[in-house]
């Protein structure tokens, strides 16, 4: 696993360029007070994804490898469409959980389309999502209306990834 891969020299680009505004507007304080925000952020949430990565990597390791690529593999059909749905529908965390479980499903057998109906579902139907933030914001009506209207969408997203994977 390389540490310093494209992703990190781009984060590393994009802060350097950040780091260079700041200080043509407003010298070393504004700088200063930029790094020292993300320090608290960092400090705030650190140990959250810390954690949460630890905790992937042991569903990992525990998540039978027979099981993933056969439930999720590339010869699950739309049945692995449909287990991934509602794996990403009842998967309650945020991003910090889902996407080194996707990676870690990816490793262990399942098929790039199943990944795309899993992140979509999760992204689109969450359980947790609608319980805690969508029907109390928004209203009932409106939140089960749009969550029904979305229902679909992972499963035709993981089947049009799929006609995508195989013909690239």
């Amino acid at each position: 696993m390389k540490i310093f891969d494209a992703s990190f020299w781009i984060v590393t680009g994009v802060l350097i360029a950040l780091g260079g505004v700041a200080f043509g507007r407003g010298g070393m304080p504004l700088l200063s007070e930029a790094l020292t925000n993300g320090i608290r952020l960092f400090a705030r949430f650190g140990a959250v994804i810390f954690i949460s990565f630890l905790a992937v990597g042991l569903a990992e390791t525990l998540m039978p490898r027979d099981w993933v690529s056969g439930a999720l593999g590339e010869e699950s059909g739309w049945k692995g469409l449909v287990v991934a749905t509602l794996a990403g529908l009842i998967t309650p965390a945020g991003p910090y959980i889902s996407m080194p479980l996707a990676a870690g499903m990816l490793r262990s057998g399942a098929a790039p389309a199943t990944i795309v109906a899993f992140l979509s579902a999760w992204s689109l139907l969450a359980i947790h999502r609608l319980v805690a933030w969508e029907i109390p914001i928004l209203g009932v009506s409106f939140a089960l209306t749009r969550w029904t209207l979305c229902l679909a969408l992972p499963v035709l997203a993981g089947a049009l990834a799929r006609i995508i994977f195989r013909s690239g």
